[in-house]
């Protein structure tokens, strides 16, 4: 394994520090990241509402709000139909409080993942007819289900899709707001489910006058608290729009008031700290999935929109309660579908791993199917099966586009949605085996190599590290996809004193890397083993934290070898 520094242009690096007053090396990460222009470099650092585009450059947005208008203004009864992921529920407590607030008659909807399955649902939409909705907002989903919306529209129902997922033919015959749709003119295409809704939702408070009110102007700071859950959840790209929603959706959460808010951030044990995308990612956002994943999205949205904080603190533990099930449910499952993929590696080394139990949970596929993706360091899906029917859910690795991988293998499926990075798909089950060919067949026509060197940003010696470079590195936060922390690399550090094993299971390693002039704390998570390397000169891949208890700063290391084995590529 060996570094490899990224490209870079100092000349224009120099610039950009001297004209923003940023450190060389902040400078260089900028650059490297396509941001060398000091007005954008002052924007990414100081995310603002006002960087927000238009939303009328959606195509569909004004036939969308116009619809949204009128339904308000005649009180029709409108169903706001969701999705049981964090972006799904996120997006319609979006949609919901917005409508309610602008004076709405709105009913959420969450689809049950058991009873109604994945997407918009002939029978669920029937069902708001007959209950006297006249239009459903779909959030997070609808793009391909142009026949269910006919369907739905012979009965009476009007939709409007807002949504984020790949068009898979022709749109539906009502207003489609999507960034991706293939005549798109929106400039970021990027968006998650829920940064559609709140875009929509700004449109509409601009055609109805509303946008500095001041009653939406104190509702809009919970609004983005809930893009920053779904946006970062969904691991679509944090940069852009996304940048804006998770850095001050973010700041809003930290600060809210608001009681489901704050009860969940209690259960997830995130009350008492500053929440980061991580404590999203691993604490916040599985419990919010874990109710759909096992029964019903609906805790979790009642959660997200209770206002009473003695119910809120009920609904929380229930839903730490379904998080904990879910947990245990997993774990058996999960080695279940290890035991197999080891098998499959042992056996043929496959460029995909597609897993089948007939009695798995449904529910728990897609995150076992990222453990398999990471582990094994390839596309994996799993599939279980349900009422006569499979269903599977599948991850991505590397650059591996799974809606092409899943469009390969579509003769044998029934239906099949997502994106580039998660999808689901259903199936017969007697095509399982046919399935596992053909999703290895389109793997492998992608022919994406995986690249054995690890990225790096730049050389940083542990010599030039100071608490002023290590505050700058934490202002580019928050991280995430397309925008990653950065990783600095540095050669023939020795080690002070013994390292010590930390961790509940001695899995983790801490020790103070040191050159003859300047040392500093170091901590590599889940390397315990490489703890023989550390006797000697070392190579280490890095990056750079502020510290929590105020010491100024340390380093994780992200990878390590002995001195010479990690050296640098050339760029």
């Amino acid at each position: 394994m060996r570094f490899q520094t990224r490209p870079t242009e100092p000349d224009k690096a120099a610039a950009l520090s001297r004209e923003i007053g940023v450190h060389p090396v902040t400078a260089q990460i900028l650059v490297a990241r396509g941001i060398d222009e000091t007005g954008a470099a002052r924007r990414f650092l100081k995310p603002h509402l006002r960087d927000l585009h238009d939303p009328s450059l959606f195509r569909d947005m004004d036939a969308a709000v116009a619809r949204l208008e009128r339904a308000i203004n005649d009180g029709e009864e409108i169903a706001v139909y969701g999705d049981y992921d964090v972006d799904g529920v996120s997006s319609t407590a979006i949609m919901t409080r917005a409508l309610a607030f602008f004076g709405g008659r709105v009913r959420p909807f969450l689809p049950h993942r058991f009873r109604d399955g994945y997407g918009l649902n002939r029978d669920a939409l029937n069902r708001l007819r007959a209950d006297g909705c006249t239009l459903a907002v779909t959030v997070d989903n609808g793009t391909t289900r142009a026949e269910v919306i006919k369907e739905a529209r012979a009965t009476g129902l009007d939709v409007i899709v807002t949504d984020h997922h790949e068009p898979g033919g022709d749109l539906p015959d009502c207003p489609v707001v999507n960034p991706k749709r293939s005549d798109t003119t929106y400039p970021f295409a990027g968006l998650a489910g829920c940064g559609v809704a709140f875009k929509t939702v700004c449109a509409l408070a601009q055609r109805l006058g509303r946008w500095d009110d001041p009653g939406f102007r104190t509702l809009l700071p919970e609004l983005l608290a809930y893009a920053a859950l779904g946006t970062i959840a969904d691991v679509v790209p944090l940069v852009d729009e996304n940048r804006i929603f998770v850095a001050i959706g973010l700041k809003a959460l930290n600060a809210t008031k608001h009681a489901g808010l704050r009860a969940l951030l209690k259960v997830a044990r995130c009350d008492q700290r500053v929440v980061q995308p991580r404590d999203i990612g691993f604490r916040v956002g599985p419990r919010i999935n874990a109710a759909g994943r096992l029964d019903s999205a609906q805790l979790a949205y009642d959660l997200l929109v209770c206002e009473d904080p003695e119910v809120a603190a009920a609904l929380a533990e229930k839903l730490d309660a379904c998080n904990r099930e879910r947990q245990r449910i997993e774990k058996g499952q999960a080695a279940q579908a290890f035991e197999q993929a080891e098998a499959l590696m042992a056996e043929r080394d496959p460029a995909a791993l597609v897993l089948f139990h007939p009695d798995w949970h449904p529910g728990v596929i897609g995150i076992i199917a990222a453990r398999v993706t990471e582990t094994f360091q390839r596309p994996a899906a799993l599939v279980t099966t349900e009422n006569g029917e499979a269903r599977g859910s599948a991850r991505c690795f590397g650059k591996t586009l799974l809606h092409e991988a899943l469009e390969g293998a579509s003769s044998v499926l029934r239906s099949h949605g997502g994106h580039a990075k998660a999808a689901g798909f259903t199936m017969d089950p007697a095509n399982v085996d046919a399935f596992r060919e053909l999703f290895e067949q389109a793997v492998t026509d992608q022919a994406h190599v995986v690249d054995p060197t690890v990225p790096v940003d730049a050389e940083l010696p542990i010599d030039a590290l100071s608490a002023p470079l290590a505050g700058e590195i934490a202002s580019l936060a928050p991280f995430g996809a397309a925008h990653s922390e950065p990783v600095f690399a540095a050669y023939g550090v020795r080690v002070a004193g013994r390292p010590r094993r930390r961790g509940a299971q001695e899995q983790h390693i801490g020790f103070i890397a040191r050159t003859k002039r300047s040392s500093v704390r170091a901590i590599a998570f889940g390397q315990a083993e490489k703890e023989p390397l550390l006797r000697g000169a070392i190579d280490m891949a890095y990056v750079l934290r502020e510290r929590d208890d105020g010491d100024r700063y340390e380093i994780h290391v992200r990878e390590f070898g002995a001195e010479g084995a990690a050296a640098p590529t050339a760029t």
